[in-house]
């Protein structure tokens, strides 16, 4: 990893994302180092708030701190929930929101996204205007179908992509090319990648918007 890539968004976070109240009483690091990426999940922040979500969906809450940043933007009557399968990092992003006084508005739910998605809008959830989805990437395909079915026209659905050397090789597993084919061949999607350095490596992410 670059030291120029690390020193750029030490400069900027430092700048433009350190002192936000919704990190106030948060543990500035944890053992997933996410105090590195503020930049980038405030990125989704400013996503979300440019698109005006009302309603949220994350697949994959890790520590929460994605979360917190996603859950700010909402406005005061939204909604959003972030599922999540590890006990443990539910837990954690659960301490997260409540710190962050969000709790009324985020709900993190325990169970493999693949048992709960199928589920969220008869438990009352309205079709999502932002969805981004970070976690499994073999399951990607199945989460993005899911998505689409929950959202609605003007959704915007942010799907994180690591991406490494053996990118060649990941770029021709199935999952991949299924992925794929779904953002081609669904008539209402229009999508594109795009690749980011920074403190998180060499990394990236696609974004879609249903028509």
């Amino acid at each position: 990893m670059s030291k120029l890539w690390s020193a750029v968004d030490d400069y900027f976070n430092a700048e433009l994302n350190a002192d936000d109240e919704v990190m106030t009483g948060i543990p500035a690091q944890n053992e997933h180092g996410e105090e590195e990426f503020a930049g980038q999940s405030k990125h989704l922040h400013l996503l979300a708030k440019i698109k005006e979500a009302k309603s949220i969906l994350e697949i994959g809450s890790l520590g929460g701190y994605s979360t917190l940043w996603l859950g700010k933007s909402l406005p005061e009557e939204g909604k959003m929930a972030s599922l999540e399968s590890n006990a443990e990092y539910a837990e954690i992003a659960e301490r997260n929101i409540t710190a962050a006084g969000l709790e009324d508005k985020v709900e993190v739910i325990h169970a493999p996204a693949e048992d709960t998605l199928p589920r969220l809008l008869e438990k009352g959830y309205p079709r999502f205007d932002f969805i981004y989805i970070d976690a499994n990437q073999a399951l990607y395909p199945d989460y993005l179908e899911a998505a689409i079915d929950m959202a609605k026209c003007g959704s915007v659905i942010i799907t994180e992509r690591k991406i490494e050397d053996r990118f060649e090789e990941e770029a021709n597993r199935p999952e991949m090319q299924r992925f794929l084919k779904i953002l081609k061949d669904e008539p209402r999607i229009d999508a594109t990648a795009l690749q980011t350095v920074g403190a998180k490596g060499h990394d990236g992410f696609i974004m879609a918007v249903l028509d």
